[in-house]
């Protein structure tokens, strides 16, 4: 059965089945797969024939070896160098390294380094090594030369960091790199420390072109269309300029009720610009370029090319999102761990959350299937590590709704993380059914975090014991006042979601007084 006739072929099984075998990876990094897909031969060698043609066009796309021989994707049985550099995506101002830098501490465990781009916490690190009994990593800071730099590339500057991560890797006999993305500065940086430890380092990540490819929206729908055919994501197209731009955007508007221009590097909907068909109606194409140039610096554009022109598609019924573990080349099967519905709130559908699909279970089929698909493809051009696909159910209802893909996350991020630390805390996160629920639009006063943690202690989860409770996931947001982001377990789906009301609620802020 080929993909476009799978999509087609709804009448699976009333849910998913567990799929009991685990690719290789390291302690701290629990790959528990949920969904069990099958691919046919004949889908394999397909996906091996576009993987083909797709490396022979770009020769460089996995290409590691300017790096040092020494240097490659996977994992090994070594300790672990983690960080979260945010600087590759579009729209990055330096904030996000400071909101999530201590997010890599949650992936991290005994022996490990975790380098940050943010002040020291001893609270959170005290949180995280003895309440949720994470282990004990060690932290550094890079030096602040090169301050406003991407923090890889700090850390590949200063050499205190440079010595211990070598030291690290001598005595642990190689080092596994543990990026949220894999850019080139993590490479860069990889090999450096390959080159001053003697031994092996491998990247837990795909190679940075194939990272860029993989994230970019447009080479993405590309893939989509390949596999499934055009009908498999919203109506969209690439404008090279800003005449054309003005143009696909005019003609898109008199189809469809609401148009938007994507930034194709950008995440966390910071670069979609989403207009009303009706706004635009009279307006000559020269005064559509204009107001669209003025509208996009506004958002942060610097000029890049090409654009995505697509239409902003609704009634959406569900925003699911598919996360994946994707094992090296001959290693193993794509590994499904879950699919969640996503939280999106205003125009833009900004990620506000994610919780345990609702989904039927045919619609979960589908999803992991096509989801599955895409890594294959992924993987046979090399790519290593976490991924995930992004996805809209578009209609009236379920029974006649369409399934768009939007875009591929080829980086850890607001659902994988958290579902890999409570896979961490309870062995399996079907278990103990988490949502994830995020504000960074609160005026609260700032406070320390300890002040927080003895305010909402009744909630915290404590494992081993714990059966429910919320799990601080960043400190950042707390101390400033701006909002949270937070795990929230339970018994069940039910349990979690009353319990997240219930501490979002407490969180608010308090209602102005007449």
């Amino acid at each position: 059965m080929t993909a476009k006739q799978q999509r087609v072929d709804e009448s699976s099984p009333a849910g998913p089945d567990p799929a009991p075998a685990r690719p290789r990876t390291r302690a701290s990094l629990p790959v528990v797969p949920q969904i069990r897909v099958e691919i046919g031969e004949d889908e394999r060698r397909d996906l091996t024939r576009t993987a083909t043609r797709l490396l022979a066009d770009e020769p460089l796309l996995s290409v590691t070896e300017p790096f040092g021989a020494t240097v490659k994707s996977g994992l090994g049985p070594w300790p672990g160098f983690f960080l979260e550099d945010h600087s590759w995506i579009s729209l990055f101002d330096g904030r996000g390294d400071t909101a999530y830098s201590y997010r890599a501490l949650l992936l991290a465990g005994d022996g490990d380094l975790v380098t940050i781009g943010a002040p020291r916490n001893a609270t959170f690190e005290h949180y995280c090594r003895d309440l949720l009994g994470l282990g004990r990593a060690e932290v550094m800071i890079p030096a602040a030369t090169g301050a406003g730099q991407p923090l890889t590339v700090r850390c590949a500057r200063d050499p205190t960091v440079l010595d211990r991560a070598a030291e690290r890797a001598r005595s642990g006999g190689g080092l596994n790199v543990v990026p949220y993305m894999g850019t080139g500065g993590v490479w860069m940086l990889a090999g450096k420390i390959a080159a001053k430890s003697g031994v092996e380092v491998r990247v837990a990540a795909p190679p940075p072109r194939l990272t860029r490819r993989v994230n970019d929206k447009l080479w993405f729908a590309q893939r989509v269309t390949e596999l499934f055919g055009g009908r498999a994501l919203p109506p969209a197209s690439a404008a090279f300029s800003l005449a054309a731009l003005a143009g696909r955007l005019a003609a898109l508007s008199r189809r469809h009720a609401t148009v938007a221009v994507k930034l194709t590097g950008s995440a966390s909907s910071a670069g979609n610009l989403v207009l009303e068909s009706d706004e635009l109606g009279g307006v000559s194409l020269g005064a559509l370029r204009n107001r669209l140039h003025r509208l996009l610096q506004r958002i942060g554009w610097r000029g890049e090319f090409p654009l995505l022109v697509t239409a902003w598609e609704h009634p959406i019924i569900a925003s699911p999102s598919v996360q994946l573990w994707i094992p090296e080349r001959g290693a193993g099967d794509i590994a499904v761990e879950g699919i969640f519905d996503q939280t999106v709130v205003g125009t833009a559908r900004m990620f506000s959350g994610a919780a345990q699909t609702a989904l039927p279970g045919r619609w979960q089929i589908l999803l992991a299937h096509e989801a599955a698909l895409l890594g294959c493809l992924f993987q046979e051009l090399g790519y290593f590590g976490r991924c995930s696909f992004d996805a809209i159910l578009v209609g009236d209802h379920l029974a006649s709704a369409e399934l768009h893909w939007i875009e591929c996350n080829g980086r850890w991020g607001g659902t994988s993380i958290p579902m890999t630390l409570v896979n961490r805390l309870v062995g399996d996160w079907r278990r103990r059914p988490f949502i994830a629920i995020g504000r960074s639009d609160l005026e609260g006063p700032p406070r320390p975090l300890a002040d927080f943690l003895r305010q909402m202690e009744q909630e915290l989860f404590r494992p081993p014991r714990g059966t429910a409770g919320l799990v601080v996931l960043s400190p950042s947001r707390i101390e400033d006042g701006s909002g949270y982001e937070l795990a929230v377990l339970g018994d069940t789906q039910a349990a979690a979601r009353k319990l997240a009301e219930t501490v979002s609620l407490r969180l608010a802020p308090p209602a102005p007084t007449s």
